[in-house]
């Protein structure tokens, strides 16, 4: 009896070990733009392609938290809209230490070889993010995306009949996230936040407010951006420019669990201060994204569950963030319904 349950301890110490082991994909991450061409080879061993024609390749990254071992690889299958297979795109995989954060990128990026891959499609496009071990071949993750021919600026008089390939990210728009983020200092970490706009975003037309209860307690002018994406690589028309604005508050920490708390006496904590939030991002004076929040009595963000229910990874949370103002230009406004998170939708989710 005594081995069998040393016996069993032991499994159950290998299995928690193994499931300790396993990198993790941060699903927030995944960014696919269109690599474009003004050539088509219908046939890739052709003496000479059609030319004056627009074709498109993807381009794909993400983010990995270790660990990752040697000789492990990362690859991303891409489908045509009628679901026939098109092109594989194999990533360059490196050794990623324990809890380490790395992008993933194409292994090559050979526009010549892309180039004859390239497709004059639009519609909708499945993918597949795998990863390959000794052990076997794993899908990460199984989506979707949608490509849409645009009109260029027709008053610019090179534009004069031109179109190009755009992925439509409208989806990203009303979803944001809300986390403790521990960069500087997981002791005593401060509160970021994260929204997609959409349009031409100069990085001195956004200013970021907090509210507590209804009062301001704090103000980010003109945001510095942690992070910015043209998520549609390659295009340059304003109506179809998204832009990541990540606010980093950095006088509003979560909680303080350092040695000496008289450094950070000046700070304003969430844990004492349970409430209702409110984030209000602002664009060239104008409201823009409005985001609220509760921190509980035990001093915790209250999460809305979606984050964890779309298996995102990492510590970030969803909130829905209310769009004001008219600075996004036309958007589909209930394109999150069907197409978040590459169509992999939330559910319970729901838009002010």
């Amino acid at each position: 009896m005594k081995q069998t349950l040393i016996l069993v301890f032991l499994l159950l110490a290998a299995s928690a070990v193994s499931h300790a082991a396993e990198p993790t994909l941060l699903k927030r991450t995944i960014y696919i733009t269109p690599q474009k061409f003004l050539r088509y080879w219908k046939n890739p061993k052709a003496a000479e392609p059609e030319y004056n024609t627009n074709t498109w390749y993807p381009r794909v990254k993400f983010d990995v938290i270790g660990p990752v071992p040697d000789g492990a690889k990362y690859f991303v299958e891409f489908d045509r809209p009628n679901g026939t297979p098109w092109v594989t795109v194999d990533m360059f995989t490196p050794r990623i230490g324990d809890d380490e954060i790395e992008s993933i990128k194409p292994a090559s990026l050979d526009s010549s070889i892309e180039e004859k891959k390239a497709i004059p499609e639009s519609g909708i496009f499945p993918f597949r993010i795998k990863y390959q071990t000794s052990s076997g071949t794993t899908t990460l993750f199984n989506g979707k995306f949608s490509v849409v021919m645009s009109t260029l600026d027709q008053s610019i008089p090179e534009n004069k009949g031109r179109k190009e390939f755009v992925v439509d990210y409208d989806w990203h728009l009303p979803i944001s996230y809300i986390w403790l983020n521990p960069i500087q200092d997981y002791e005593v970490p401060y509160l970021s936040t994260w929204v997609c706009l959409k349009g031409n975003v100069p990085s001195d037309s956004v200013e970021s407010f907090l509210f507590y209860n209804g009062k301001q307690i704090a103000q980010i002018q003109n945001t510095t951006y942690s992070r910015k994406e043209e998520l549609t690589s390659g295009s340059n028309e304003p109506h179809h420019r998204y832009t990541i604005v990540q606010t980093d508050f950095q006088l509003v920490r979560g909680f303080d669990n350092s040695s000496n708390k008289s450094n950070h006496a000046s700070m304003f904590f969430l844990d004492k201060n349970p409430g209702e939030y409110e984030v209000r991002i602002m664009r060239k004076g104008t409201l823009s994204r409005s985001i609220k929040f509760t921190v509980g009595r035990d001093g915790k963000i209250v999460d809305t569950g979606f984050a964890k229910a779309a298996n995102l990874g990492g510590v970030r949370m969803i909130f829905p963030a209310s769009i004001s103002g008219t600075l996004d230009g036309t958007i589909n406004r209930d394109a999150w319904q069907t197409q978040a998170l590459f169509y992999n939708p939330l559910a319970g989710f729901s838009v002010p």
